[in-house]
C-alpha cells in the first residue's frame, strides 16, 4: 500500500486520455499523457523519462497531485517556489565493539550516533536564515544489539527539505562536517552516502496564471473552491519536468470528510474518490484552453 493516491492519478488520467482521444480531430495542437513511475524513489521517474526523450516536441507541462489536507471540489495553486527540494543520505559510525562491563576498551558507536543527532539539530536552527524553509530528520538509528554489548557500529538515514536552491550546499557541507567531527572525537571511522537529488518544482507564473483562469472560467460544477495554497512541504520529481519546460503543478482536494486526518503516507490514507472528477474535468479544461489559445 503506497497511501498517497497515486492510483487516483492514473483513473482520472485514463478517463481524459479516453474523452481527449475522442476529440482529437477538434484539438489545436498534440497532447502527451505522461504516466510518471517511482515518483518517491530516487532518482525518480521523471528524470529517466526525461533522458529518453519524453519532452520532445513538449511545449508545456502540467500536472496534478490529490490532496487530502485540502477539501474535496477544491483546487489549490501556486507559483515560483512551490514544492520542496530533497537529499537523503545515511552515515555510518564504526567504533569497537566490547562487553558493557568493560567500556573503557571499546568505542561505542550508539554514544557517537546520538551526539552527530543531536548536534544536527542546530544546522538548520543556527545555520539556516529563519526566513527559510528548510528541515532535517532523522529518519532511521539502527543501533540494535544487546543490552550487555557495545555496538562497534550503527547506521544513521536522514532526510533534507528545503525551499531555496542557494541553501542545499549549505546543510549538506554542515552534515558532512558535523559527522566527520563527531567521528573525530569519538576515534571512530565513518562511511557517508549523501544524495541530493530532487530540486525544488517551481511553477511558471505565466502558465499557472493561465492554468487557473482556465478552470475558473470553465464553471466547472464539481469545483467549488480555486485558491492559492502556499507552498507545500513535500518534494516531487515533477520538478525536473519543470526545470525543461514552463510547467504547472497543481492540487486536487480529496478530503475524504469524515472528521478523521488521514494523511499521506499514513496506514490510514483515504481519499474521497469525488476528486478523480474534479481531476479529470479541472485538467481537462486547462489543455483545451491552452490548445486553443
Amino acid at each position: 500500500m503506497h497511501a498517497c493516491g497515486h492510483d487516483g492519478h492514473t483513473a482520472y488520467m485514463m478517463v481524459l486520455a479516453k474523452n481527449l482521444y475522442q476529440m482529437k480531430n477538434k484539438l489545436h495542437g498534440k497532447i502527451r499523457i505522461i504516466h510518471q513511475p517511482a515518483e518517491e524513489i530516487t532518482p525518480g521517474g521523471a528524470k529517466s523519462m526525461i533522458k529518453d526523450g519524453v519532452l520532445d516536441g513538449i511545449d508545456e507541462v502540467v500536472g496534478a497531485h490529490v490532496m487530502t489536507s485540502m477539501p474535496t471540489g477544491s483546487i489549490g495553486y501556486h507559483w515560483g517556489e512551490t514544492q520542496t527540494g530533497r537529499a537523503d543520505f545515511s552515515i555510518k559510525f564504526i567504533g569497537k565493539g566490547g562487553h558493557a562491563s568493560m567500556p573503557h576498551l571499546s568505542k561505542d558507536a550508539i554514544v557517537a550516533g546520538s551526539y552527530f543527532v543531536t548536534v544536527l539539530q542546530t544546522v538548520v536552527s543556527r545555520n539556516i536564515d529563519p526566513f527559510d524553509t528548510a528541515s532535517v530528520t532523522i529518519g532511521s538509528f539502527d543501533g540494535v544489539g544487546s543490552n550487555n554489548a557495545i555496538k562497534a557500529s550503527v547506521e544513521l538515514k536522514g532526510d533534507v527539505r528545503i525551499m531555496k536552491e542557494s541553501t542545499r550546499s549549505t546543510i549538506h557541507q554542515r552534515i558532512e562536517t558535523i559527522a566527520k567531527s563527531v567521528a573525530e572525537m569519538f576515534d571512530m571511522k565513518i562511511e557517508i552516502d549523501y544524495n541530493d537529488n530532487y530540486p525544488v518544482l517551481v511553477n511558471d507564473e505565466e502558465l499557472t496564471k493561465q492554468v487557473v483562469s482556465s478552470i475558473k472560467d470553465t464553471e466547472i460544477p464539481e469545483v467549488k473552491q480555486v485558491f492559492d495554497c502556499g507552498p507545500q512541504d513535500p518534494s516531487e520529481d515533477f520538478a525536473y519536468f519543470a526545470q525543461e519546460r514552463p510547467s504547472c503543478f497543481f492540487y486536487v482536494g480529496c478530503d475524504p470528510n469524515d472528521g478523521m486526518n488521514h494523511p499521506h503516507h499514513s496506514p490510514e490514507f483515504l481519499m474521497d474518490e469525488n476528486c478523480l472528477l474534479v481531476a479529470a474535468k479541472g485538467m481537462g479544461s486547462v489543455i483545451l484552453n491552452l490548445l486553443n489559445s
